[in-house]
């Protein structure tokens, strides 16, 4: 799976928000639990110990970064599920929301619960994006999805997956999405916002700052009362803003 695939099926993650009291915990073989730092590694499938390095050092890198940058003062312990065979992660996940979405590979059930489907040397960037989307949920526990174009830009913004807005075709011809678009839903078609999330974020600190940033999260996306302009003067100033910066 590509880095396209994974942020496109990204998305799934916080349908399982509305589902929290739900007993989730799979009994169909015997994980290995590791507790390394800040994260309890839970791992399914005959994963070993082995995987584990990268993807810690990878999380605890970052871990300070993150925290800071979206005013969090700590952190409880965060449990990081993975598992080796695809249908077993499926089938977690639709214990968890009651449904499938075939080709993800990573998901937050709560701010301490990351679920991945191992994907090899990538693995550990998909534990960063999903461990920003934790974070997220200890500043707003209803970001989740709420706007989810927030809440993408959030996560895509602070793991660092950027994409060049001069290899996004719509962008290059003036097309820039709205926001409404960019909360559609993604089995409508709705993945632009995995192009151009960290376009959004990067705007908002570098107009504003990132206690604006944060202020935004916790006001679920509401631009007129967090920056103080309409949703259209903001779409238009973010467009400039990356003409000016990129093109």
């Amino acid at each position: 799976m590509n880095y396209f695939q994974y942020i496109c099926f990204n998305l799934l993650l916080i349908t399982v928000l509305s589902n929290c009291a739900k007993d989730t915990e799979t009994t169909d073989d015997d994980p290995v639990i590791i507790e390394e730092g800040n994260f309890t590694f839970v791992l399914h499938d005959g994963l070993t110990q082995s995987i584990i390095t990268p993807i810690n050092t990878k999380l605890n890198d970052n871990y300070s970064r993150v925290l800071n940058d979206l005013e969090v003062s700590s952190m409880n312990m965060v449990s990081v599920k993975i598992w080796n065979n695809e249908t077993n992660f499926l089938e977690d996940m639709e214990q968890a929301i009651d449904q499938r979405y075939q080709g993800a590979s990573g998901w937050v059930y709560s701010s301490t619960d990351i679920r991945i489907l191992y994907q090899g040397s990538y693995t550990s960037q998909i534990a960063l994006h999903e461990f920003c989307h934790a974070v997220s949920l200890v500043v707003n526990n209803t970001i989740g999805n709420n706007p989810r174009w927030l809440w993408e830009a959030i996560a895509i913004y602070e793991a660092g997956e950027f994409v060049n807005p001069t290899t996004i075709s719509y962008l290059v011809s003036g097309n820039f999405p709205t926001l409404a678009e960019l909360n559609s839903d993604f089995n409508s078609g709705g993945n632009k916002i995995y192009s151009v999330g960290y376009l959004l974020s990067e705007f908002i600190i570098v107009s504003w700052d990132k206690s604006h940033f944060v202020n935004l999260i916790k006001a679920n996306g509401n631009i007129e009362q967090t920056l103080g302009i309409s949703t259209q003067q903001f779409e238009a100033d973010w467009k400039s803003f990356v003409i000016k910066t990129y093109f």
